[in-house]
């Protein structure tokens, strides 16, 4: 129970002594008071039938005082019940929510008037409540704007609700900003909707639509991309780069001799490329060429068939080249443009592993050199159940080159390598997985001990029916 000190002239509880009771530490009690209340109504408001704790509460009042001066409580709680009712939040979502963006629940301060932007009509009526909008309440804040703008380009109410909580700031955006981004994001005609790169980026309706424009026609008139949404849908944040970091990218690949429509289609594969850093990827470049010893020809071609890994760090692929010069291969340069991916490929959890499977059937560097590919098959899935399957027929694996033994799928390895059915190759496999996922106590001599081969039979006419 409050006593007389806890009441306010005008007979409500102060906001410290609302804290308080709240269950507020004293360091924010002693916070409280150094906020001028002028009207705490809408605190009483979220601790008493809102559900917001005391630390919610002193949180908010830290980013925005303003809530226990001018904030009215029946606008505020419009806007909780709205999202509340619209969205079916979790509590702990709600709360999220408006502690990050405190602002939500002041008036707002332009009273929501549509200006123009050069939007086109159809999107102006839609976030003016217009048809494609559907009713709309006229004491609206900016919180409904967001949600019928949202709802009028196709983003489902669940992916609003997504969206909101993973990035409350979308409801503090202007609307005329909002509606300038969708409108050139419309005209530009992409065969998904505009509400789809919403829902996966959020943060693009906050993108200053100048900034947006001049990055699409970088994109389009001096790269030369054809597949713009491509690029923007795979790495958005191209739409916010400026010119120079545009062009950066597609200079370094011109360097290393890519032709101009070599280095869009590199682009248009890897838009991930604008998101390198530049001094990173010349990195890259200069460890291939001084490093690695990658002839000045094949740098542009390793470049065209595998982009991603000028994203590869350095450290990493000096590792692979040293783990190919420790097991004994010469020429490491042309074993790396035989299969440039494993310069990406982790060397105690992939690499070794694979190098001592065969080390232990009697196998050698030599025959990895000549089928560096491999290395790009899973251990678990693809090759210890297939040098398995060789062991458990008697068909030791020195007896084929290892491109024979990978290269096919399944059934062709089970009848043209072995001279089993499919199905059985299939029924091994699965026990041979079992076993892996679930290890338990084996008979000497493991799982090839465990598996008995049917005896050949008159009705069967094979040792594997």
């Amino acid at each position: 129970p409050l006593n007389d000190e806890s009441i306010d002239d005008e007979g409500g509880a102060s906001l410290a002594d609302l804290l308080k009771r709240a269950g507020a530490t004293r360091t924010e009690v002693a916070a409280a008071k150094k906020i001028r209340a002028d009207n705490a109504e809408v605190i009483e408001y979220l601790l008493d039938d809102a559900g917001f704790t005391a630390q919610d509460v002193s949180e908010m009042l830290a980013t925005k005082p303003a809530l226990a001066r001018t904030a009215l409580v029946e606008p505020a709680k419009e806007t909780v019940e709205f999202l509340n009712a619209t969205f079916n939040l979790r509590k702990c979502d709600l709360r999220k929510i408006f502690r990050e963006q405190p602002g939500l629940l002041l008036p707002s301060p332009t009273n929501n008037v549509i200006r123009d932007t050069g939007a086109c009509p159809a999107v102006l009526a839609t976030a003016s409540g217009g048809p494609a909008a559907g009713p709309r309440q006229e004491t609206s804040t900016n919180v409904y704007d967001v949600v019928y703008l949202l709802s009028s380009v196709g983003v489902k109410p669940k992916n609003i609700k997504e969206m909101v909580v993973r990035w409350p700031q979308l409801l503090t955006l202007p609307v005329a900003q909002m509606l300038a981004v969708t409108d050139y994001l419309g005209s530009l005609n992409f065969e998904g909707t505009v509400g789809s790169l919403y829902r996966q980026h959020p943060w693009v309706l906050a993108a200053p639509v100048g900034t947006v424009r001049r990055a699409v026609e970088v994109l389009v008139d001096e790269i030369g991309v054809r597949r713009l949404e491509n690029v923007v849908r795979a790495y958005p944040r191209a739409l916010v780069k400026g010119r120079d970091d545009l062009l950066e990218p597609a200079r370094l690949l011109q360097d290393v001799g890519l032709e101009r429509e070599d280095v869009v289609l590199v682009i248009e594969a890897f838009p991930l490329l604008f998101g390198l850093e530049p001094l990173a990827t010349r990195g890259v470049l200069a460890f291939w060429r001084d490093e690695l010893g990658l002839k000045k020809n094949d740098v542009p071609r390793v470049c065209r068939a595998f982009p991603s890994l000028l994203g590869v760090d350095v450290q990493r692929q000096r590792k692979v080249v040293a783990f190919l010069r420790e097991i004994g291969v010469v020429n490491v340069a042309r074993f790396a443009t035989r299969l440039p991916p494993v310069l990406a490929y982790d060397v105690d959890a992939d690499l070794r592993p694979k190098m001592a499977h065969l080390a232990a059937s009697a196998l050698s560097v030599y025959d990895v050199v000549r089928f560096p590919a491999y290395f790009s098959y899973p251990l678990d899935t693809v090759i210890r159940p297939r040098t398995a399957f060789l062991e458990a027929n008697g068909l030791p694996l020195t007896r084929f080159e290892l491109k024979t033994l990978f290269t096919g799928g399944d059934a062709q390895f089970a009848k043209r390598v072995v001279g089993a059915s499919p199905s059985e190759y299939a029924s091994f496999k699965a026990a041979f997985l079992k076993e892996l996922a679930n290890p338990t106590p084996k008979p000497r001599g493991g799982l090839l001990a465990a598996f008995v081969k049917p005896e050949v039979t008159p009705a069967t006419g094979k040792a594997f029916p």
